[in-house]
């Protein structure tokens, strides 16, 4: 297993992600995520549920983002926690985490070219472990489909407390649709003001038709400037569409 850790002092990415953990990030941003693992660790405790699928309508809503930051703010309650880089066809955890791309992955461990010891990556200052993708193949959703992709999950869970997925857009590519059976459910990424409604729309209708339990949405990227002191965009978390948060947004 690689460790390592990140460089404290770039907490931000051209993209302009930037980590909930230090003494230079908006209290609100931090509290939107403190507020979506409350709201996980309900669910995990009182449905026995684990593992999750962070997806989107289209590209550019914020659930890599989501993803990673969501992860850190459970691994500072105690627990374990696992990000696989799922998007198979533009990977984005090794840009937003600085790993570069010599990192064995997902794809090296469904190709028998890797194990899931030699693959994984824990960053022993975020408390996190990661699975970046590997090198894209040209078959994504033919090898997420396939077994040893499900047995992958099924050896996470068991080894970990929580396992996050980060997967591609849903109403772009089946893949998330296709990993959302091998999860308890799903968290629905959706950027204020960006998405039309119809895609978000078809977003739910392509989870929910193979049988994929929603069970709740993200806010990503709604500007909070005018009610907040902090120049910090705001997340809003909504649990099975009733009790609110709040979050901030990048992918």
């Amino acid at each position: 297993m690689a460790k390592t850790k990140r460089d404290k002092s770039k907490h931000r990415s051209s993209a302009d992600f930037m980590i909930a953990s230090g003494n230079d990030v908006p209290f609100n941003y931090v509290e939107s995520f403190k507020s979506l693992r409350t709201n996980l660790n309900f669910i995990a405790a009182t449905e026995k549920l684990n593992t999750f699928i962070l997806t989107s309508a289209i590209p550019g809503e914020g659930k890599s983002n989501t993803a990673i930051n969501l992860a850190i703010t459970l691994a500072e309650d105690s627990k374990s926690v696992v990000v696989v880089d799922c998007d198979l066809r533009k990977p984005s955890l090794n840009r937003y985490l600085k790993l570069g791309r010599n990192f064995k992955g997902v794809t090296d461990i469904l190709t028998g070219n890797a194990t899931v010891e030699e693959a994984l990556i824990q960053f022993e200052d975020l408390g996190i472990h990661v699975l970046t993708a590997g090198a894209v193949p040209p078959n994504p959703s033919e090898m997420l489909s396939a077994e040893p992709m499900q047995k992958l999950v099924e050896d996470l869970k068991g080894a970990f407390d929580y396992v996050i997925l980060d997967t591609p857009p849903v109403s772009v590519v089946t893949d998330a649709a296709i990993l959302g059976r091998y999860a308890d459910g799903a968290l629905l990424c959706v950027r204020s003001d960006y998405a039309p409604k119809e895609t978000v729309q078809l977003a739910k209708e392509r989870l929910t038709a193979v049988g994929v339990r929603i069970l709740g949405v993200v806010l990503t990227g709604f500007d909070a400037k005018n009610d907040h002191k902090s120049s910090a965009y705001s997340y809003t978390y909504e649990y099975e569409y009733k009790s609110k948060s709040n979050n901030k947004s990048d992918k």
